[in-house]
């Protein structure tokens, strides 16, 4: 069996730890980043891209919405769904998610259950057969 790696990125470390928390329970791998840049520098040390990458939008050194259009423009990442947490009221555009190929936006705060309904709904479950 294969388990199936999500990277989540946040600088709120509560935020990260919940959810690391929750999705290791449901059996995935889990990778943890405090911004963009350092979600980069870890993809690109990883053997290979995670199935999925959950991030907030607001972050130091580098957004969401940079660290999506940077997976975009790797090879590696560039088919790895984005799931993008956002500060209520700030929206993205037609043209921002078709270019970064971000999947879903769920506003904070969020429902831990609605976020792993669409981590399901864009990975599947945590462990696939060989």
């Amino acid at each position: 069996m294969s388990t199936k790696t999500l990277l989540i990125v946040d600088d709120e470390a509560c935020i990260t730890f919940m959810l690391a928390s929750r999705f290791r329970e449901l059996g995935y791998e889990v990778i943890t980043a405090g911004n963009g840049e350092e979600a980069m520098a870890i993809v690109r040390s990883l053997p290979q891209a995670p199935t999925a990458v959950i991030s907030d939008f607001q972050m130091p050194r580098k957004d969401g919405l940079q660290l999506a259009r940077e997976l975009r423009s790797d090879p590696r990442t560039e088919a790895t769904p984005v799931i993008m947490l956002t500060a209520r009221g700030h929206r993205l555009s037609p043209r921002e998610l078709q270019e970064t190929g971000i999947q879903h936006v769920m506003p904070k705060p969020f429902s831990a259950r609605e976020l792993q309904s669409m981590i399901l709904d864009v990975c599947g479950p945590a462990r696939e057969a060989a």
